[in-house]
């Protein structure tokens, strides 16, 4: 038995076919094939169940399955120890929602990568409903992006997630706008007035489909970009709804262009902005020191 064929198991039952276990390892089928019936005459038992419509784990299987994971992880902290931060080399692939980038997280990546300057840095803008698809996928590290409080329980079992911040939401209009004589807002009033909202699900179907309730949302410019969004409500051309989180950060709120009000949404009232890794997935040196920087940051 050995390392290779723990990770032929694990590739295996991650992709559903040797097939596709080969080419994301660049090995032959025959390699992966052979390794495995090896395994399994060595073990005295049967891990996969192999037909044309793919290759799933045995009951059997499943026990092997989960100690290839913890074994392949001890063998990743092994190579990973004696490393120093300023010799630390390897790939870090975070993709995140919108709100991260307006917010803390430029200045959080600047920090780490002071500290760990041979670390690659792969970053990207993601919708919110994309994000949980990839980190499911491994197609990256870590995850930044919100869910409405209350729907917590609801993220796929297959993830890790932490709550970084909880934050509620303000309605932002131009200072000329007559709803800054409001001290707080609600979907009755809210409704009345044009609507300027990113083109990002769930945030744009959440919104429409709360505020129908109260009446016909009047929705005038859905975009992504978020100077133009500002620079609609600035103008008093529509309103916007944002994170109490985020007017704290926007320059235009502070120099006073765009004043932010209280929405009260009742059980809707707050956002959880939060990181996700998938669970089957080691956790790297790197990746645990950047967790350290992105509690930090949002503490």
């Amino acid at each position: 038995m050995n390392i290779e064929q723990l990770e032929y198991v694990i590739e295996v039952a991650k992709q559903g076919t040797i097939s596709k276990a080969a080419e994301k390892l660049h090995v032959s089928h025959s390699a992966i094939s052979q390794s495995l019936s090896s395994l399994e005459s060595e073990l005295g038992l049967i891990i996969f169940k192999r037909s044309r419509s793919g290759t799933i784990c045995t009951e059997e299987g499943k026990k092997v399955l989960d100690l290839a994971y913890e074994v392949y992880y001890k063998v990743q902290e092994l190579k990973e120890l004696g490393y120093n931060s300023s010799l630390m080399k390897g790939t870090l692939k975070i993709a995140a929602s919108s709100i991260f980038f307006t917010t803390l997280l430029p200045k959080i990546l600047y920090k780490f990568k002071q500290v760990y300057p041979n670390v690659q840095l792969i970053i990207s803008e993601d919708y919110v409903n994309n994000i949980e698809k990839i980190v499911r996928n491994n197609e990256i590290d870590i995850g930044l992006t919100y869910i409405n409080s209350k729907d917590m329980d609801s993220i796929d079992s297959s993830l890790t997630y932490r709550s970084l911040l909880e934050t509620s939401f303000q309605v932002c209009v131009s200072k000329n706008s007559v709803l800054t004589q409001y001290s707080k807002l609600t979907p009755k009033e809210v409704v009345q007035y044009p609507l300027a909202l990113r083109n990002e699900s769930p945030g744009r179907n959440f919104w429409e489909s709360l505020l129908s309730r109260s009446g016909k949302p009047n929705i005038f410019l859905i975009s992504n970009n978020n100077e133009v969004l500002k620079n609609v409500i600035a103008n008093n051309l529509a309103i916007g709804i944002y994170t109490d989180f985020w007017v704290k950060q926007d320059p235009l709120i502070k120099k006073g262009d765009i004043v932010a009000i209280p929405f009260e949404l009742g059980e809707n009232s707050t956002l959880s902005l939060i990181y996700l890794l998938p669970k089957n997935k080691h956790v790297s040196i790197i990746e645990n020191e950047f967790l350290k920087y992105l509690k930090q940051g949002f503490g």
